[in-house]
């Protein structure tokens, strides 16, 4: 494939992922991942998504700092802070496809169990959320998958989906989440593993034009999405993130 070819499709990726990401404040990376990594490789994939997650952040933030729940942001990054280095540590020693394959069942897990939950909804409670041993031991998995794929939002969503309900609130204080991991790894991947060959900076370069316009259409789209539309479609973008991560490792195993 050549160059052009490449940085056309990574552009395009990019764009409708982080439209979504716009919306929901989560998404691009689940999404993108799949795609990305056949066409560059998991290992650059990653970093670069990481890398495009940080501009996209700093924009959302500095458009929504106010709808930020700080209390829930402090417990949240604490326990997926705690996971993050074990995800780190994970990914440069373990298989790849076994660590792609357990994100993928929490992506459908989560999907379905919230898309199922919506049905049931009857209004939204006020009555203040404990934390559980079980709500920490996700959060915690959930920094163990952003660590190794700079995916942890399928995790992470099952906590923030019980306590954000505010879809402002919900897409704010988890950008502010992936902003605060994101950074961390980029600088792991900058310091330590020098993954910035003169090609993946070219690619990087060459798709952010892509990422403004993915930018700036989701703001738009996020500020017209009613509440329950935004519910279906955050529960709706993991189920067929899920599905994608599925055709690539089959498509890895030689099954199709």
């Amino acid at each position: 494939m050549d160059t052009l070819t490449l940085i056309f499709l990574a552009g395009m990726i990019v764009f409708c992922t982080f439209t979504v990401e716009g919306i929901s404040g989560f998404g691009s990376t689940v999404m993108a991942l799949p795609f990305l990594a056949m066409l560059i490789g998991v290992d650059k994939a990653v970093p670069l998504l990481s890398a495009l997650s940080i501009i996209l952040s700093l924009f959302i933030i500095s458009r929504s700092w106010r709808s930020i729940d700080f209390r829930e942001y402090g417990f949240i990054v604490l326990h997926v802070g705690l996971g993050v280095p074990v995800g780190l540590a994970f990914m440069d020693h373990l298989p790849k496809t076994y660590l792609l394959g357990l994100l993928t069942a929490f992506m459908f897990f989560t999907g379905i169990r919230g898309l199922i939950a919506l049905r049931k909804e009857r209004g939204v409670s006020e009555t203040p959320v404990k934390k559980s041993l079980l709500d920490r031991a996700v959060l915690f998995g959930g920094g163990i998958i952003q660590g190794a794929f700079s995916s942890g939002g399928p995790l992470v969503i099952i906590y923030a989906s019980k306590v954000l309900t505010d879809k402002s609130a919900f897409r704010a204080t988890l950008t502010t989440l992936w902003l605060s991991t994101n950074t961390i790894m980029v600088a792991k991947w900058t310091f330590v593993n020098k993954v910035w060959t003169p090609g993946l900076l070219e690619i990087l370069a060459a798709v952010l034009p892509f990422i403004g316009g993915g930018m700036l259409l989701g703001n738009f789209l996020h500020n017209k999405v009613d509440q329950h539309c935004f519910k279906v479609l955050v529960y709706s973008v993991l189920l067929i993130a899920g599905c994608m991560l599925t055709f690539n490792l089959l498509n890895q195993a030689g099954m199709l």
